[in-house]
């Protein structure tokens, strides 16, 4: 099926035949603008043949874009009333898979049969997230075991720019973020006028430049990326306590011996979470492991 000219008329048509109430029921609020969806795909820079992850496929604005570039789409939708579409859209073609469920509950292995993935191949997600869920998606996918290539995301703007953040409004979610890719690029803010009906917040597309292994190795330099996830959320705990206090106290460590590490890896005594960049936490990591070392 082709995209509608008028996506806005199309939507609304859509809505009345499945009898939907848009904008209260979960939350939903359609993309009807062709500029941003061509900003979306032209950002994705998909190949053909390519898998795609999609979540919160509505009714299938975005899910038809993906397929006219020729990708092969796993589309996770939650509402039960908005299924029977996506699937009416599989059945004219066998590049669509559709998953009634919860993306953040679905186990992994039914995730990759819809993708049809083996162990070592690679995919795409790009979605139109549901705001709600953004950090729980973003920290369930952006984890090592998953072979992501390329992620697109819509996301309430106010999140979007938190995640590109640099070191003074740095927060937990951007450290992972940034440990995970290389760039958090915001692509261009997103009107509310975008969307049908109008959320009360604008919106951004945010292309993420993933990290390869390697790359993630060289950033972590010798430390586990469990290591700098289990200090930062320490340091994070309290966000109005010194950085010393919380490391100190999450680590159940001496104040001097935790002093002595800060002084190791440059960092002020008096320096708090949001104020440390990536390559900060892996030198403090680094330097608690040296001095656990010596008095071991």
């Amino acid at each position: 099926m082709p995209l509608p000219s008028d996506l806005r008329a199309w939507t609304k048509t859509l809505v009345r035949h499945y009898d939907l109430r848009a904008g209260q029921r979960l939350g939903q609020h359609f993309l009807v603008d062709r500029r941003v969806l061509k900003d979306i795909l032209r950002t994705a820079e998909l190949k053909a043949g390519e898998p795609v992850l999609e979540v919160g496929g509505g009714l299938g604005v975005l899910t038809l874009g993906l397929l006219e570039q020729g990708a092969r789409v796993a589309v996770v939708e939650l509402d039960y009333q908005l299924v029977p579409g996506l699937r009416k859209l599989a059945a004219a073609g066998s590049r669509l898979t559709v998953v009634e469920g919860d993306i953040l509950k679905i186990p992994d292995p039914v995730l990759r049969q819809a993708l049809s993935l083996k162990a070592t191949d690679g995919f795409a997600i790009v979605a139109n997230l549901p705001y709600e869920i953004s950090g729980a998606f973003l920290r369930r996918f952006l984890g090592s075991e998953w072979r992501l290539e390329r992620l697109v995301l819509l996301l309430q703007r106010e999140v979007g720019e938190r995640l590109a953040a640099k070191p003074g409004q740095m927060s937990l979610l951007a450290l992972l973020v940034q440990l995970a890719c290389s760039k958090v690029e915001v692509v261009r803010l997103v009107p509310a006028s975008a969307f049908w009906p109008q959320p009360r917040v604008e919106s951004c597309l945010v292309r993420f430049r993933l990290r390869s292994q390697a790359e993630r190795a060289a950033v972590l330099n010798d430390m586990t990326e469990n290591e700098v996830w289990r200090l930062a959320r320490f340091g994070f705990a309290a966000r109005r306590k010194l950085l010393l206090s919380n490391i100190a106290g999450g680590l159940r460590q001496p104040r001097t011996m935790v002093a002595e590490a800060f002084k190791t890896a440059g960092l002020k005594p008096k320096a708090r979470a949001q104020e440390l960049a990536l390559e900060d936490w892996v030198k403090l990591a680094g330097a608690l492991d040296h001095i656990n070392t010596k008095v071991q």
